[in-house]
C-alpha cells in the first residue's frame, strides 16, 4: 500500500476514534495501568522468589526481597501493594516469608499455663530472680486472652486487671506467694504478642 493509500485509510478511520465514548477510553486506560502494575509486580515477585531460592541453596537468610518488592509496588501504585501481595502470595511462596514464625529462642517456658498453640518464644531474660518470657505468632486475640484467663483461674490464681484497651490487656495473677504479670497485645497482620514475667521464689 502506498503512502496515499495509508493516508486515505487513516482519514477514514480517524472520525471513528472520536466517536468512542470517554468512558471506554477511561476503562481502557485503567485496564492498561492495572495490567502493567500486575506485570511489574509479577516480575519483581518472581525475581524475589528466584533470589530466595538461591539464598536457601547457599544457606543464607532470606526475607529482604519481599520487602523491597513491596516498596517498589507502593511507589508505582500506592495502596495496591498489600492486596496484590496477599493474592500473589498463594502463587509465590516467598511473598509470605514474613508469615513464617521464627524458631524458639533459648530458654524455658514460664508459668503454670502452657503457651497458646502456634506461638513462638521470641524473648527470654533472667536477671537475678526476675524472669521474663515473650511469645508471638498469628492467633485470635480473644482466644489467646481466654486461654490464659481460664488457665490461671483453673489453677487457683486470683486475677487483677492492671490495664485494658482495644489492643492490649495487662493482668496480674496471684496464688500463695506466686505472682505473674501477663500482657497480651494485638500486633499488625493479626499477630499476637504475649509478655509474661514473674519473680522466682
Amino acid at each position: 500500500m502506498n503512502k496515499l493509500g495509508i493516508l486515505a485509510a487513516a482519514a477514514q478511520f480517524a472520525p471513528r476514534l472520536f466517536q468512542v465514548r470517554r468512558g471506554t477510553w477511561f476503562a481502557l486506560a485503567v485496564g492498561l495501568v492495572v495490567f502493567f502494575v500486575m506485570a511489574a509486580w509479577t516480575v519483581v515477585a518472581l525475581l524475589g522468589w528466584f533470589l530466595g531460592q538461591a539464598r536457601d541453596w547457599m544457606g543464607t537468610a532470606g526475607g529482604v526481597v519481599p520487602d523491597s518488592a513491596q516498596q517498589v509496588l507502593e511507589q508505582v501504585a500506592p495502596g495496591v501493594g498489600e492486596p496484590l501481595r496477599d493474592q500473589l502470595g498463594v502463587l509465590v511462596p516467598v511473598l509470605k516469608a514474613e508469615d513464617r514464625p521464627p524458631r524458639d529462642v533459648s530458654g524455658t517456658d514460664l508459668g503454670p499455663v502452657a503457651r497458646y498453640p502456634g506461638l513462638v518464644r521470641t524473648h527470654w531474660h533472667r536477671e537475678g530472680r526476675q524472669v521474663v518470657v515473650e511469645y508471638e505468632g498469628k492467633a485470635d486475640y480473644a482466644a489467646v486472652l481466654d486461654h490464659y484467663t481460664r488457665g490461671f483461674s483453673s489453677r487457683g490464681f486470683s486475677q487483677s486487671v492492671q490495664s485494658a484497651n482495644q489492643d492490649a490487656e495487662r493482668h496480674a495473677y496471684t496464688r500463695a506467694g506466686e505472682d505473674f504479670l501477663l500482657t497480651i497485645a494485638q500486633k499488625p497482620r493479626s499477630r499476637i504478642s504475649v509478655h509474661l514475667e514473674t519473680t522466682l521464689r
